[in-house]
């Protein structure tokens, strides 16, 4: 084992490998004082002229002619800290002994997940040459991107081999803002998807950036703003529905989304009726759909206001809920198990059924909205029902007396 004697650098005496040696800074190579680890020393001690560190850990080449040098140089990256500019020219080298060094057969790979660099060299030296851009999308490996973009050029890295996907959507759905970023800087193709998955996964940064980038969108890209969009995301995209003619659509999908529909109903200054939109055709959908009591209470409140066909006292709602067709709840309460839109439908006059017990008792099993919870609600339906009418024909006798 050698180290460094501090009165001629390079005259190495012999010592024990775990011994701390003062290393003179000026002896340091750039990629070593350009570190994290050595930049942190300097902070806390400035002025000082050695650095101390292991003589069995220091190194002072990126040249790689062994699996030993390889194994070294990994593990002084995850100590050190180095610039993605010395990481890529580890990159460069470790590619070069493998292509063409002897020395590199039965060559080790890096253990997995020891550092984030070693896992790019995993890459590097087990993927095809095909997967390797995808990977790195995935998995943020910024330097590894780089490298073999340096290598073998923007047309090779996106050639068009990734047939579902463009290679921007691997760092969209995993969050990965820095490769994304890179990828847009030097060109990559990006799909339409992109700015979906950003609203999938409620990413605003990572939204912003593809704006920037005037990433394009489809129609259903406003849609999932709709339903699943953060409220910038919502605003951003209620713009561009307005201009497009395109508010029934961006309402329905609203619907699935309160926070949303209450911004569009109440606060955007959005007048609805100036886009033709039917009201009644709306809160029809909400019942369909069985969204929640807050949902239909927001739509009707909204539409009954802007509706000229309603009396003092009646909603909407309650016009609908006159239409046969329309009077019975329907099976997807059950199925959503919600007993607090059950209730509020009953109170506003919608009626039950023995089909929607049935189905309570055959196609889906709540645990809320019980067949027999159904069976006693019916019951007491129909002798209010047998009252209401026995009440009107004591009135009609009266009146015919």
């Amino acid at each position: 084992m050698s180290k460094f004697d501090a009165s001629n650098s390079n005259i190495p005496v012999e010592v024990d490998s775990l011994e701390l040696y003062e290393w003179p800074i000026d002896s340091l190579p750039d990629f070593i004082t350009e570190s994290s680890l050595f930049i942190m020393t300097q902070d806390i001690c400035p002025g000082e002229t050695v650095f101390p560190f292991l003589t069995s850990k220091m190194v002072l080449t990126l040249d790689i002619h062994s699996h030993e040098d390889l194994e070294k140089l990994i593990e002084a990256e995850q100590m050190f800290g180095f610039t993605s500019k010395t990481q890529k020219q580890i990159l460069k080298n470790v590619y070069n002994f493998w292509l063409d060094d002897p020395s590199s057969s039965q060559l080790q790979l890096p253990i997995k997940d020891f550092s984030h660099f070693g896992n790019q060299v995993r890459v590097l030296l087990s993927d095809s040459d095909a997967i390797i851009p995808i990977t790195c999308f995935k998995c943020n490996y910024l330097e590894l991107f780089d490298y073999i973009l340096e290598r073998d050029g923007l047309h090779t890295v996106d050639s068009g081999r990734f047939p579902d996907y463009t290679l921007p959507y691997y760092g969209v759905a995993n969050n990965h803002i820095e490769i994304v970023r890179r990828g847009l800087e030097v060109g990559v193709s990006v799909a339409k998807d992109c700015i979906d998955s950003s609203i999938k996964e409620k990413n605003l940064e990572m939204f912003k950036l593809l704006r920037e980038y005037k990433v394009k969108y489809t129609a259903n890209t406003l849609e999932l703003a709709a339903s699943l969009g953060l409220p910038e995301m919502y605003e951003y995209f209620l713009k561009v529905a307005i201009n497009n003619n395109m508010m029934k659509k961006f309402l329905v999908e609203s619907l699935k989304n309160k926070y949303n529909l209450e911004f569009l109903l109440h606060r955007s200054g959005t007048d609805l009726t100036t886009f033709g939109i039917n009201g009644e055709e709306i809160l029809i959908t909400c019942l369909k759909e069985a969204y929640s009591v807050e949902i239909i209470q927001m739509v009707d409140m909204y539409f009954t206001k802007q509706s000229k066909q309603t009396s003092d006292g009646i909603t909407l709602l309650n016009k609908i809920q006159e239409r046969a067709i329309y009077s019975n709840i329907v099976e997807k309460v059950i199925n959503k198990d919600d007993l607090e839109l059950f209730t509020y439908l009953q109170s506003k006059g919608f009626l039950i059924n023995e089909n929607l017990i049935n189905y309570a008792s055959q196609a889906y099993k709540p645990k809320r909205l019980t067949p027999g919870y159904l069976k006693r609600q019916l019951a007491e339906q129909n002798v209010a029902i047998q009252r209401k009418i026995h009440e009107e024909e004591n009135t009609l006798k009266l009146q015919i007396d």
